[in-house]
């Protein structure tokens, strides 16, 4: 199937053409299993709630507002799945800590250096309550406009902007000891 088109023509294709839903799971499987990994910290659950916010939302597509924006809906109810799990596992870290950083020509201590600041980040950002930890992954792992954040969480615009400025204080203030011993 040709995958050229809006999102929006492949939903309304979607409704009467079951293949259809194919391209939308393909523009968006990426995306939405990374966040479910950032989001829960296991690449085996990740999988499983990616795979449970596509199947939700190809049901939902009924419901589906034409004319509304895909991304931040499927978004939506992929961050919903993940909280909902996370209530569930209170004590499972959020972040995988043991992310590849980039070699390049960095020094390896320098390299050993910049794992340590990321793995506290991460865990800084696993330490943050749920909704300030999904806007950070969405903003700033996802590259998400602040409108989208919003949509994807059903919460105002002002909203989003508040909690990226708690998050990224609590994180300012979990991180100073790090950055000031540097």
């Amino acid at each position: 199937m040709h995958a050229t088109g809006s999102d929006e023509y492949w939903v309304g294709r979607a409704l009467d053409d079951p293949e259809a839903y194919a391209v939308l799971v393909e523009r968006y499987q990426t995306r939405i299993y990374s966040l479910c990994l950032r989001l829960t910290g296991s690449p085996d659950d990740a999988a499983d709630l990616a795979q449970e916010t596509f199947l939700r939302a190809y049901r939902g597509l009924k419901t589906f507002r034409l004319g509304a924006r895909f991304s931040p809906w499927l978004y939506k109810i992929a961050v919903n799945l993940c909280l909902n799990y996370r209530k569930g596992k209170a004590t499972q870290p959020a972040l995988p800590l043991h992310d590849q950083l980039r070699s390049g020509e960095v020094s390896p201590e320098r390299q050993a250096e910049q794992q340590e600041l990321r793995a506290q980040l991460l865990h800084a950002v696993d330490q943050l309550p749920p909704n300030y930890r999904a806007v950070i992954v969405l903003r700033h792992l996802h590259d998400l406009p602040y409108e989208e954040i919003a949509e994807a969480l059903g919460v105002p615009l002002g909203t989003v902007k508040t909690w990226l400025f708690r998050a990224r204080e609590r994180l300012q203030q979990q991180l100073a000891p790090v950055r000031g011993a540097r």
